[in-house]
Protein backbone atom coordinates (compact mmCIF):
# COMPACT_ATOMS: atom_id res chain seq x y z
CA UNK A 1 0.00 0.00 0.00
CA UNK A 2 1.28 3.45 -1.13
CA UNK A 3 1.18 6.53 1.29
CA UNK A 4 -0.67 8.54 -1.34
CA UNK A 5 -3.60 5.90 -1.65
CA UNK A 6 -5.45 4.93 -4.48
CA UNK A 7 -5.60 7.47 -7.80
CA UNK A 8 -8.31 7.29 -10.11
CA UNK A 9 -9.13 8.83 -14.18
CA UNK A 10 -10.38 11.91 -14.62
CA UNK A 11 -14.22 12.27 -14.71
CA UNK A 12 -14.72 12.55 -18.35
CA UNK A 13 -12.77 8.96 -19.02
CA UNK A 14 -14.16 7.80 -16.03
CA UNK A 15 -17.72 8.08 -17.83
CA UNK A 16 -16.49 7.05 -21.44
CA UNK A 17 -15.28 3.75 -19.49
CA UNK A 18 -18.39 3.19 -17.81
CA UNK A 19 -20.26 3.34 -20.92
CA UNK A 20 -18.42 1.37 -22.94
CA UNK A 21 -18.07 -1.39 -20.06
CA UNK A 22 -21.74 -1.42 -19.48
CA UNK A 23 -22.38 -1.75 -23.25
CA UNK A 24 -20.25 -4.80 -23.40
CA UNK A 25 -21.61 -6.36 -20.20
CA UNK A 26 -25.57 -5.72 -22.31
CA UNK A 27 -23.89 -7.32 -25.26
CA UNK A 28 -22.78 -10.24 -23.78
CA UNK A 29 -25.56 -11.00 -21.29
CA UNK A 30 -28.08 -10.14 -24.41
CA UNK A 31 -26.73 -13.11 -26.02
CA UNK A 32 -27.51 -15.94 -23.47
CA UNK A 33 -31.17 -15.36 -23.96
CA UNK A 34 -32.02 -13.65 -27.29
CA UNK A 35 -31.11 -17.08 -29.30
CA UNK A 36 -33.55 -18.78 -27.24
CA UNK A 37 -36.73 -17.73 -28.66
CA UNK A 38 -35.40 -17.87 -32.14
CA UNK A 39 -34.15 -21.57 -31.68
CA UNK A 40 -37.27 -23.09 -33.71
CA UNK A 41 -36.85 -20.51 -36.81
CA UNK A 42 -32.91 -21.25 -36.45
CA UNK A 43 -33.40 -25.01 -36.44
CA UNK A 44 -36.29 -24.56 -39.34
CA UNK A 45 -33.92 -22.60 -41.77
CA UNK A 46 -30.59 -24.98 -41.16
CA UNK A 47 -32.45 -28.24 -41.70
CA UNK A 48 -31.14 -29.30 -38.27
CA UNK A 49 -33.00 -31.72 -35.77
CA UNK A 50 -33.99 -30.57 -32.10
CA UNK A 51 -31.09 -32.57 -30.23
CA UNK A 52 -28.66 -30.70 -32.75
CA UNK A 53 -29.82 -27.16 -32.61
CA UNK A 54 -29.28 -27.76 -28.48
CA UNK A 55 -25.57 -27.37 -29.19
CA UNK A 56 -26.15 -23.76 -30.57
CA UNK A 57 -26.71 -22.94 -26.62
CA UNK A 58 -24.70 -25.97 -25.15
CA UNK A 59 -21.69 -24.48 -27.58
CA UNK A 60 -21.87 -20.77 -26.00
CA UNK A 61 -22.25 -22.10 -22.50
CA UNK A 62 -19.36 -24.98 -22.55
CA UNK A 63 -17.46 -22.23 -24.00
CA UNK A 64 -18.13 -19.93 -21.11
CA UNK A 65 -16.99 -22.58 -18.36
CA UNK A 66 -13.35 -22.99 -20.44
CA UNK A 67 -12.69 -19.83 -20.69
CA UNK A 68 -14.25 -18.18 -17.63
CA UNK A 69 -11.52 -19.11 -14.64
CA UNK A 70 -8.91 -17.66 -17.35
CA UNK A 71 -10.11 -14.24 -16.71
CA UNK A 72 -8.18 -13.27 -14.00
CA UNK A 73 -5.15 -14.59 -14.83
CA UNK A 74 -5.28 -13.04 -18.40
CA UNK A 75 -5.93 -9.60 -16.43
CA UNK A 76 -3.00 -10.19 -14.58
CA UNK A 77 -0.29 -11.26 -17.43
CA UNK A 78 -1.90 -8.99 -20.44
CA UNK A 79 -3.89 -5.88 -18.49
CA UNK A 80 -7.34 -5.74 -17.54
CA UNK A 81 -8.09 -3.47 -20.09
CA UNK A 82 -6.37 -5.09 -23.41
CA UNK A 83 -8.22 -8.47 -22.11
CA UNK A 84 -11.15 -6.53 -22.20
CA UNK A 85 -10.54 -4.94 -25.75
CA UNK A 86 -9.52 -7.60 -27.21
CA UNK A 87 -12.55 -10.10 -25.33
CA UNK A 88 -15.14 -7.21 -26.99
CA UNK A 89 -13.74 -7.78 -30.67
CA UNK A 90 -13.51 -11.32 -30.27
CA UNK A 91 -17.24 -11.75 -29.30
CA UNK A 92 -18.09 -9.18 -32.47
CA UNK A 93 -15.90 -10.54 -35.00
CA UNK A 94 -17.80 -14.35 -33.96
CA UNK A 95 -21.07 -12.54 -33.79
CA UNK A 96 -20.67 -11.45 -37.31
CA UNK A 97 -19.53 -14.92 -37.89
CA UNK A 98 -22.79 -16.56 -36.41
CA UNK A 99 -24.97 -13.92 -38.57
CA UNK A 100 -23.59 -15.11 -42.05
CA UNK A 101 -23.74 -19.21 -40.74
CA UNK A 102 -24.71 -21.10 -43.76
CA UNK A 103 -24.95 -24.20 -41.62
CA UNK A 104 -25.37 -25.77 -38.29
CA UNK A 105 -21.61 -26.96 -37.85
CA UNK A 106 -20.40 -23.14 -38.98
CA UNK A 107 -23.28 -21.60 -36.19
CA UNK A 108 -22.24 -23.96 -33.44
CA UNK A 109 -17.93 -22.91 -34.34
CA UNK A 110 -18.63 -19.40 -33.90
CA UNK A 111 -21.14 -19.76 -30.83
CA UNK A 112 -17.84 -21.11 -28.96
CA UNK A 113 -15.68 -18.80 -30.33
CA UNK A 114 -18.53 -16.25 -28.78
CA UNK A 115 -18.58 -17.87 -25.85
CA UNK A 116 -14.92 -17.97 -25.33
CA UNK A 117 -14.49 -14.02 -26.32
CA UNK A 118 -16.88 -13.16 -23.93
CA UNK A 119 -16.44 -14.84 -20.92
CA UNK A 120 -13.82 -12.24 -19.47
CA UNK A 121 -16.33 -9.54 -19.87
CA UNK A 122 -18.68 -10.12 -16.81
CA UNK A 123 -16.06 -10.18 -14.13
CA UNK A 124 -13.59 -8.09 -15.43
CA UNK A 125 -15.62 -5.20 -16.14
CA UNK A 126 -17.28 -5.34 -12.76
CA UNK A 127 -14.24 -4.99 -10.74
CA UNK A 128 -12.69 -2.46 -13.89
CA UNK A 129 -15.99 -0.40 -11.95
CA UNK A 130 -14.84 -0.53 -8.74
CA UNK A 131 -11.52 0.23 -9.13
CA UNK A 132 -11.63 3.17 -11.60
CA UNK A 133 -14.36 4.97 -9.18
CA UNK A 134 -13.44 6.21 -5.59
CA UNK A 135 -15.83 4.54 -3.19
CA UNK A 136 -18.57 7.60 -3.23
CA UNK A 137 -19.02 6.21 -6.79
CA UNK A 138 -19.02 3.10 -6.84
CA UNK A 139 -22.58 2.53 -5.67
CA UNK A 140 -23.79 4.19 -8.78
CA UNK A 141 -21.52 2.92 -11.28
CA UNK A 142 -22.04 -0.61 -10.12
CA UNK A 143 -25.91 0.41 -10.58
CA UNK A 144 -25.16 0.92 -14.34
CA UNK A 145 -22.95 -2.56 -14.37
CA UNK A 146 -26.17 -4.10 -13.13
CA UNK A 147 -28.51 -2.75 -15.81
CA UNK A 148 -26.13 -3.99 -17.93
CA UNK A 149 -25.80 -7.55 -16.79
CA UNK A 150 -29.97 -7.72 -15.80
CA UNK A 151 -31.37 -5.42 -18.52
CA UNK A 152 -29.75 -7.53 -21.24
CA UNK A 153 -31.70 -11.17 -20.46
CA UNK A 154 -34.62 -9.42 -19.50
CA UNK A 155 -34.84 -7.80 -22.65
CA UNK A 156 -33.68 -10.66 -24.79
CA UNK A 157 -37.18 -12.35 -25.76
CA UNK A 158 -38.86 -8.96 -26.33
CA UNK A 159 -35.80 -7.84 -28.52
CA UNK A 160 -35.22 -11.57 -30.19
CA UNK A 161 -39.52 -12.28 -30.75
CA UNK A 162 -39.31 -8.86 -32.65
CA UNK A 163 -36.18 -9.48 -34.81
CA UNK A 164 -37.11 -12.86 -35.42
CA UNK A 165 -40.75 -11.88 -36.60
CA UNK A 166 -40.36 -9.44 -38.67
CA UNK A 167 -36.61 -9.11 -39.37
CA UNK A 168 -34.23 -12.41 -39.65
CA UNK A 169 -32.91 -14.56 -36.63
CA UNK A 170 -29.55 -13.48 -37.97
CA UNK A 171 -29.74 -9.99 -36.63
CA UNK A 172 -29.94 -11.27 -33.03
CA UNK A 173 -26.31 -11.77 -33.61
CA UNK A 174 -25.46 -8.33 -35.81
CA UNK A 175 -26.81 -6.48 -33.48
CA UNK A 176 -23.57 -6.86 -31.13
CA UNK A 177 -21.66 -4.73 -34.21
CA UNK A 178 -22.33 -1.03 -33.24
CA UNK A 179 -22.62 -2.27 -29.25
CA UNK A 180 -19.06 -3.80 -29.93
CA UNK A 181 -17.21 -1.43 -31.83
CA UNK A 182 -17.99 1.32 -29.44
CA UNK A 183 -16.72 -0.56 -26.84
CA UNK A 184 -13.35 -2.08 -28.86
CA UNK A 185 -12.65 2.05 -29.74
CA UNK A 186 -13.18 2.98 -26.24
CA UNK A 187 -10.85 0.49 -24.59
CA UNK A 188 -8.48 0.54 -27.05
CA UNK A 189 -8.34 4.53 -27.59
CA UNK A 190 -9.00 5.75 -23.79
CA UNK A 191 -8.46 2.83 -21.47
CA UNK A 192 -4.64 3.35 -19.73
CA UNK A 193 -2.94 0.29 -18.72
CA UNK A 194 -0.32 -0.64 -16.07
CA UNK A 195 1.54 -3.42 -15.42
CA UNK A 196 1.48 -4.76 -12.55
CA UNK A 197 4.89 -5.52 -10.28
CA UNK A 198 5.11 -9.13 -10.57
CA UNK A 199 3.15 -11.56 -12.46
CA UNK A 200 2.23 -14.95 -10.85
CA UNK A 201 3.10 -17.97 -13.09
CA UNK A 202 -0.27 -20.02 -15.24
CA UNK A 203 -0.82 -22.74 -12.74
CA UNK A 204 -1.77 -25.43 -15.61
CA UNK A 205 -2.49 -27.99 -13.42
CA UNK A 206 -4.87 -26.19 -11.35
CA UNK A 207 -6.56 -24.79 -14.36
CA UNK A 208 -6.84 -27.98 -15.99
CA UNK A 209 -8.42 -29.23 -13.14
CA UNK A 210 -11.25 -26.34 -13.01
CA UNK A 211 -11.96 -26.32 -16.56
CA UNK A 212 -12.67 -30.26 -16.67
CA UNK A 213 -14.77 -29.94 -13.37
CA UNK A 214 -16.55 -27.43 -14.40
CA UNK A 215 -16.84 -28.58 -18.71
CA UNK A 216 -18.16 -31.73 -17.27
CA UNK A 217 -20.99 -30.40 -14.81
CA UNK A 218 -21.96 -28.19 -17.76
CA UNK A 219 -22.43 -30.84 -20.27
CA UNK A 220 -24.10 -33.25 -17.49
CA UNK A 221 -26.42 -29.93 -16.56
CA UNK A 222 -26.98 -29.16 -20.08
CA UNK A 223 -27.49 -32.73 -21.55
CA UNK A 224 -28.78 -34.59 -18.86
CA UNK A 225 -32.80 -34.11 -19.69
CA UNK A 226 -32.61 -34.99 -22.90
CA UNK A 227 -30.54 -38.14 -22.19
CA UNK A 228 -32.64 -39.25 -19.13
CA UNK A 229 -29.95 -38.42 -16.53
CA UNK A 230 -28.44 -40.86 -14.95
CA UNK A 231 -29.85 -44.01 -16.94
CA UNK A 232 -27.44 -42.59 -19.76
CA UNK A 233 -24.03 -43.57 -19.62
CA UNK A 234 -22.47 -40.33 -21.05
CA UNK A 235 -24.15 -38.60 -18.01
CA UNK A 236 -22.60 -40.94 -15.64
CA UNK A 237 -19.21 -40.53 -17.19
CA UNK A 238 -19.80 -36.52 -17.40
CA UNK A 239 -20.71 -36.75 -13.56
CA UNK A 240 -18.04 -38.81 -12.78
CA UNK A 241 -15.23 -36.26 -14.45
CA UNK A 242 -16.63 -33.61 -12.99
CA UNK A 243 -16.43 -35.06 -9.39
CA UNK A 244 -12.93 -36.47 -10.10
CA UNK A 245 -11.54 -33.29 -11.25
CA UNK A 246 -13.29 -31.21 -8.63
CA UNK A 247 -11.66 -32.91 -5.86
CA UNK A 248 -8.48 -33.18 -7.55
CA UNK A 249 -8.93 -29.15 -7.97
CA UNK A 250 -9.55 -28.54 -4.57
CA UNK A 251 -7.03 -30.47 -2.83
CA UNK A 252 -4.21 -28.95 -5.84
CA UNK A 253 -5.36 -24.57 -4.74
CA UNK A 254 -4.80 -26.10 -0.49
CA UNK A 255 -1.81 -27.92 -1.29
CA UNK A 256 -0.32 -26.14 -4.13
CA UNK A 257 2.53 -22.83 -3.88
CA UNK A 258 0.85 -20.62 -6.34
CA UNK A 259 -2.32 -21.83 -6.94
CA UNK A 260 -4.84 -21.02 -10.08
CA UNK A 261 -7.53 -20.01 -7.32
CA UNK A 262 -5.56 -18.59 -4.06
CA UNK A 263 -7.84 -20.20 -1.19
CA UNK A 264 -7.19 -17.07 0.99
CA UNK A 265 -9.97 -15.16 -1.14
CA UNK A 266 -11.96 -17.42 0.58
CA UNK A 267 -11.49 -16.29 4.46
CA UNK A 268 -12.62 -13.17 4.02
CA UNK A 269 -16.64 -14.29 5.11
CA UNK A 270 -18.52 -11.76 2.81
CA UNK A 271 -16.93 -12.90 -0.32
CA UNK A 272 -17.46 -16.67 0.94
CA UNK A 273 -21.55 -15.92 1.56
CA UNK A 274 -21.92 -13.53 -1.20
CA UNK A 275 -20.72 -16.02 -3.90
CA UNK A 276 -23.00 -18.42 -2.16
CA UNK A 277 -25.80 -16.42 -2.10
CA UNK A 278 -24.98 -15.42 -6.17
CA UNK A 279 -25.54 -18.96 -6.87
CA UNK A 280 -28.39 -19.57 -5.27
CA UNK A 281 -29.70 -16.09 -6.71
CA UNK A 282 -28.55 -17.46 -10.02
CA UNK A 283 -30.47 -20.88 -9.83
CA UNK A 284 -33.77 -18.96 -8.80
CA UNK A 285 -33.92 -16.26 -11.38
CA UNK A 286 -32.16 -18.43 -14.35
CA UNK A 287 -34.63 -20.70 -14.11
CA UNK A 288 -37.58 -18.39 -13.68
CA UNK A 289 -37.48 -16.44 -16.76
CA UNK A 290 -37.32 -19.18 -19.33
CA UNK A 291 -40.18 -21.25 -17.54
CA UNK A 292 -42.12 -18.43 -17.39
CA UNK A 293 -41.71 -17.80 -20.75
CA UNK A 294 -42.15 -21.35 -22.00
CA UNK A 295 -45.94 -21.61 -19.51
CA UNK A 296 -46.86 -18.80 -21.74
CA UNK A 297 -46.24 -19.43 -24.96
CA UNK A 298 -46.73 -23.04 -25.21
CA UNK A 299 -49.83 -23.33 -22.05
CA UNK A 300 -51.83 -20.07 -22.73
CA UNK A 301 -51.13 -19.94 -25.88
CA UNK A 302 -49.30 -16.52 -25.95
CA UNK A 303 -47.80 -15.31 -29.26
CA UNK A 304 -44.04 -14.52 -29.28
CA UNK A 305 -44.29 -11.02 -29.38
CA UNK A 306 -46.95 -10.73 -26.89
CA UNK A 307 -45.10 -12.89 -23.75
CA UNK A 308 -41.98 -10.82 -25.11
CA UNK A 309 -44.39 -7.54 -23.92
CA UNK A 310 -45.33 -9.21 -20.81
CA UNK A 311 -41.78 -9.25 -20.02
CA UNK A 312 -40.85 -5.22 -20.32
CA UNK A 313 -42.08 -4.93 -17.16
CA UNK A 314 -39.30 -7.18 -15.68
CA UNK A 315 -37.05 -4.92 -17.11
CA UNK A 316 -38.68 -1.39 -16.26
CA UNK A 317 -38.72 -2.61 -12.69
CA UNK A 318 -34.84 -3.60 -12.81
CA UNK A 319 -33.75 -0.44 -13.95
CA UNK A 320 -36.30 1.60 -11.55
CA UNK A 321 -34.88 -0.24 -8.39
CA UNK A 322 -31.37 -0.51 -9.52
CA UNK A 323 -30.55 3.50 -9.93
CA UNK A 324 -32.62 3.63 -6.78
CA UNK A 325 -30.42 1.13 -4.94
CA UNK A 326 -27.21 3.01 -6.45
CA UNK A 327 -28.20 6.12 -4.21
CA UNK A 328 -29.25 4.46 -1.50
CA UNK A 329 -26.49 1.83 -0.41
CA UNK A 330 -24.70 4.75 0.86
CA UNK A 331 -27.67 5.66 3.15
CA UNK A 332 -29.18 2.25 4.39
CA UNK A 333 -26.42 -0.20 4.16
CA UNK A 334 -26.43 -2.95 1.74
CA UNK A 335 -28.45 -5.96 3.76
CA UNK A 336 -31.75 -3.70 4.18
CA UNK A 337 -32.02 -3.46 0.16
CA UNK A 338 -30.75 -7.19 0.21
CA UNK A 339 -33.55 -8.28 2.13
CA UNK A 340 -36.30 -5.95 0.59
CA UNK A 341 -35.34 -7.36 -3.01
CA UNK A 342 -35.76 -11.21 -1.60
CA UNK A 343 -39.11 -10.42 -0.08
CA UNK A 344 -40.35 -9.06 -3.60
CA UNK A 345 -39.18 -12.24 -5.22
CA UNK A 346 -40.65 -13.80 -2.65
CA UNK A 347 -44.15 -11.99 -3.02
CA UNK A 348 -43.83 -13.03 -6.93
CA UNK A 349 -43.20 -16.18 -6.11
CA UNK A 350 -46.15 -16.56 -3.88
CA UNK A 351 -48.63 -14.77 -6.89
CA UNK A 352 -47.20 -17.55 -9.32
CA UNK A 353 -48.08 -20.33 -6.99
CA UNK A 354 -51.85 -19.42 -6.77
CA UNK A 355 -51.97 -19.15 -10.62
CA UNK A 356 -54.12 -21.06 -12.74
CA UNK A 357 -54.96 -21.69 -16.50
CA UNK A 358 -57.64 -18.86 -16.45
CA UNK A 359 -55.07 -16.40 -15.14
CA UNK A 360 -55.22 -13.14 -17.09
CA UNK A 361 -52.18 -10.89 -18.45
CA UNK A 362 -52.37 -8.17 -16.32
CA UNK A 363 -50.77 -10.74 -12.99
CA UNK A 364 -48.07 -11.77 -14.77
CA UNK A 365 -46.97 -8.66 -16.01
CA UNK A 366 -47.42 -7.43 -11.55
CA UNK A 367 -45.12 -10.61 -11.16
CA UNK A 368 -42.52 -9.60 -13.80
CA UNK A 369 -42.58 -6.02 -12.46
CA UNK A 370 -41.83 -7.37 -9.17
CA UNK A 371 -39.42 -9.89 -10.02
CA UNK A 372 -37.29 -7.11 -11.57
CA UNK A 373 -37.81 -4.84 -8.46
CA UNK A 374 -36.53 -7.71 -6.18
CA UNK A 375 -33.57 -7.92 -8.52
CA UNK A 376 -32.38 -4.90 -8.75
CA UNK A 377 -32.49 -4.03 -4.83
CA UNK A 378 -30.68 -7.23 -4.82
CA UNK A 379 -27.96 -7.52 -7.27
CA UNK A 380 -26.43 -4.27 -6.65
CA UNK A 381 -25.71 -3.90 -2.95
CA UNK A 382 -24.94 -8.61 -3.11
CA UNK A 383 -21.94 -6.78 -5.62
CA UNK A 384 -20.53 -4.05 -3.51
CA UNK A 385 -20.59 -6.11 -0.04
CA UNK A 386 -18.70 -9.41 -1.45
CA UNK A 387 -16.07 -6.87 -2.70
CA UNK A 388 -15.93 -4.50 0.32
CA UNK A 389 -13.54 -6.30 2.12
CA UNK A 390 -11.44 -7.57 -0.27
CA UNK A 391 -7.69 -6.45 -1.03
CA UNK A 392 -7.76 -4.82 -4.37
CA UNK A 393 -4.73 -7.22 -5.59
CA UNK A 394 -7.28 -10.37 -5.20
CA UNK A 395 -10.50 -8.67 -6.99
CA UNK A 396 -9.38 -10.15 -10.59
CA UNK A 397 -9.46 -13.47 -9.77
CA UNK A 398 -11.59 -12.82 -6.91
CA UNK A 399 -14.09 -11.30 -9.47
CA UNK A 400 -13.45 -14.67 -11.80
CA UNK A 401 -14.87 -17.20 -9.03
CA UNK A 402 -17.64 -14.47 -8.54
CA UNK A 403 -18.80 -14.80 -12.18
CA UNK A 404 -18.39 -18.65 -11.70
CA UNK A 405 -20.12 -18.65 -9.09
CA UNK A 406 -23.38 -17.16 -10.90
CA UNK A 407 -22.62 -19.11 -14.46
CA UNK A 408 -22.96 -22.77 -12.06
CA UNK A 409 -26.34 -21.71 -10.44
CA UNK A 410 -27.37 -20.45 -13.41
CA UNK A 411 -26.87 -23.92 -15.36
CA UNK A 412 -28.02 -25.93 -12.79
CA UNK A 413 -31.36 -24.22 -11.64
CA UNK A 414 -32.41 -24.31 -15.33
CA UNK A 415 -31.71 -28.26 -15.73
CA UNK A 416 -32.82 -29.07 -12.11
CA UNK A 417 -35.99 -27.01 -12.51
CA UNK A 418 -36.76 -28.81 -16.24
CA UNK A 419 -35.85 -32.37 -14.82
CA UNK A 420 -38.20 -32.06 -11.93
CA UNK A 421 -41.30 -30.21 -13.73
CA UNK A 422 -40.64 -33.16 -16.90
CA UNK A 423 -40.76 -35.72 -13.40
CA UNK A 424 -43.34 -34.42 -11.74
CA UNK A 425 -45.95 -34.28 -15.26
CA UNK A 426 -45.60 -37.55 -15.44
CA UNK A 427 -46.67 -38.41 -12.06
CA UNK A 428 -49.45 -36.03 -12.35
CA UNK A 429 -50.65 -37.33 -15.35
CA UNK A 430 -50.72 -41.00 -14.23
CA UNK A 431 -52.84 -40.03 -11.15
CA UNK A 432 -55.41 -38.17 -13.06
CA UNK A 433 -56.01 -40.15 -16.16
CA UNK A 434 -56.72 -42.98 -13.52
CA UNK A 435 -59.95 -41.39 -12.91
CA UNK A 436 -61.00 -40.63 -15.97
CA UNK A 437 -63.16 -43.97 -16.78
CA UNK A 438 -67.10 -44.87 -17.76
CA UNK A 439 -67.59 -45.89 -14.29
CA UNK A 440 -66.53 -43.16 -11.96
CA UNK A 441 -69.74 -41.51 -11.12
CA UNK A 442 -67.75 -38.05 -11.07
CA UNK A 443 -66.86 -38.24 -14.58
CA UNK A 444 -70.79 -39.15 -15.33
CA UNK A 445 -71.88 -35.97 -13.42
CA UNK A 446 -69.86 -33.15 -14.28
CA UNK A 447 -68.93 -34.51 -17.94
CA UNK A 448 -72.37 -35.96 -19.07
CA UNK A 449 -71.30 -35.45 -23.00
CA UNK A 450 -68.06 -37.48 -22.55
CA UNK A 451 -68.27 -40.62 -24.31
CA UNK A 452 -65.40 -43.09 -23.61
CA UNK A 453 -66.20 -45.29 -27.18
CA UNK A 454 -65.50 -41.68 -29.46
CA UNK A 455 -62.22 -40.58 -30.37
CA UNK A 456 -62.71 -37.14 -30.40
CA UNK A 457 -64.30 -36.89 -26.97
CA UNK A 458 -61.39 -39.13 -25.96
CA UNK A 459 -59.08 -36.72 -27.60
CA UNK A 460 -60.56 -33.54 -26.26
CA UNK A 461 -60.82 -35.44 -23.00
CA UNK A 462 -56.96 -35.68 -22.96
CA UNK A 463 -56.39 -32.33 -24.28
CA UNK A 464 -57.42 -31.05 -21.56
CA UNK A 465 -56.31 -32.95 -18.97
CA UNK A 466 -52.76 -31.99 -20.01
CA UNK A 467 -53.45 -28.90 -19.98
CA UNK A 468 -54.25 -29.26 -16.21
CA UNK A 469 -51.11 -31.39 -15.93
CA UNK A 470 -48.93 -28.84 -16.96
CA UNK A 471 -50.94 -26.43 -15.07
CA UNK A 472 -49.90 -28.28 -11.95
CA UNK A 473 -46.32 -28.47 -12.66
CA UNK A 474 -45.57 -25.37 -13.50
CA UNK A 475 -47.01 -24.31 -9.95
CA UNK A 476 -45.36 -27.26 -7.83
CA UNK A 477 -41.85 -25.29 -9.80
CA UNK A 478 -43.20 -21.85 -9.01
CA UNK A 479 -43.43 -23.52 -4.89
CA UNK A 480 -39.96 -25.12 -5.21
CA UNK A 481 -38.71 -21.62 -6.19
CA UNK A 482 -40.32 -19.79 -3.18
CA UNK A 483 -38.98 -23.17 -0.79
CA UNK A 484 -35.36 -21.97 -2.18
CA UNK A 485 -36.16 -17.67 -2.11
CA UNK A 486 -37.07 -17.97 1.67
CA UNK A 487 -34.12 -20.46 2.43
CA UNK A 488 -31.83 -17.76 0.38
CA UNK A 489 -33.21 -14.76 2.64
CA UNK A 490 -31.31 -15.14 5.64
CA UNK A 491 -28.03 -15.11 4.31
CA UNK A 492 -28.80 -11.39 3.71
CA UNK A 493 -28.60 -10.66 7.58
CA UNK A 494 -25.12 -12.59 8.30
CA UNK A 495 -23.12 -10.43 5.85
CA UNK A 496 -21.23 -7.67 7.38
CA UNK A 497 -21.83 -4.40 6.16
CA UNK A 498 -18.62 -2.50 4.31
CA UNK A 499 -18.74 -0.09 7.18
CA UNK A 500 -18.90 -2.60 10.03
CA UNK A 501 -16.33 -4.98 8.62
CA UNK A 502 -13.98 -5.98 11.19
CA UNK A 503 -10.63 -5.05 10.40
CA UNK A 504 -11.37 -4.51 6.56
CA UNK A 505 -8.47 -5.38 4.89
CA UNK A 506 -6.05 -2.33 2.83
CA UNK A 507 -6.84 -1.43 -0.78
CA UNK A 508 -3.91 -1.37 -3.26
CA UNK A 509 -3.11 1.40 -5.70
CA UNK A 510 -4.96 0.27 -9.27
CA UNK A 511 -3.00 -0.82 -12.00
Amino acid sequence: MTEAGPSYPDPATRTLLTICAVAAVMMVTLDSTIAIIALPRIQSSLAASQEQIAWVLTSYLLAGAIATPLSGWLADRFGRNRTIAMSILGFTLSSIGCGVSANLEMLVLFRFIQGISGASLMPLTQVLLLDINPPERQGPAIALFGIGSLFGPMIGPTLGGWLTEYVSWRWIFFINIPVGLLGFLGFTLFATERRPPHIRPFDLKGFVAVALTLTSLQLMLDRGQMLDWFSSTEICIEAAVAALFGYLAVVHMLTARDPFIKPAIFRDRNFLLGSVMMALVSTLLNSLVPIMMTMMQQLMGYPVMLAGMLSLPRAAGNMATILIAGRAVAMVGARPLMLAGMLLLIASLIMLSNMSLETGQGPLAVVAFLQGCGSGLLFLPLTLVVFSTLPQHFRNEASTVFAMTRNIGAGAGISVILAMMIRDQSAIQSRLVEWVRPDNPIVAWRLPDFDAMNHESVGGMMSMIMREVAMVAYVDSYRLLLTLAVIITPLCLLMRSAGKAAEPLPLIPIE
